[in-house]
């Protein structure tokens, strides 16, 4: 993907260049640093809300085609999931790792060591 940086980035942007720019602010959570930077310049312009806006109707059409392609089965399962979520009230329930590895086996595959033990290793 071709990536632009603030020095490159031009006064006036056009079709293509917004579509560079919405690509590179839909790369969540790998957003690299000329993202960053140019976000800070489209700011100074008052160009970034522009962008933005762009980046949620893109975000829209992915959840749209998202949701067109779920079977009915996969439809009731998701409402299911998100209705229990809404209906706990606990602010400090425990949603999982986000990511992390469950099993010693896991973290070894991501990190090449196995995790180090708990507890005092005296």
């Amino acid at each position: 993907m071709k990536y632009l940086n603030a020095k490159d980035l031009p006064e006036i942007l056009d079709s293509e260049t917004i579509k560079i720019l919405v690509l590179m602010a839909l790369e969540f959570p790998k957003q690299t640093f000329d993202w960053a930077e140019v976000s800070e310049v489209l700011k100074e312009r008052n160009q970034l809300d522009a962008i933005l806006e762009e980046v949620e109707k893109q975000k829209n059409q992915i959840e749209s085609v998202k949701n067109h392609s779920m079977t009915k089965e996969e439809k009731i399962v998701e409402m299911e999931k998100w209705k229990n979520i809404k209906s706990n009230n606990d602010p400090n329930a425990f949603y999982g790792n986000m990511g992390q590895p469950e099993t010693p086996e896991e973290y070894k595959k991501r990190y090449g060591v196995l995790p180090p033990k708990k507890g005092n290793s005296k």
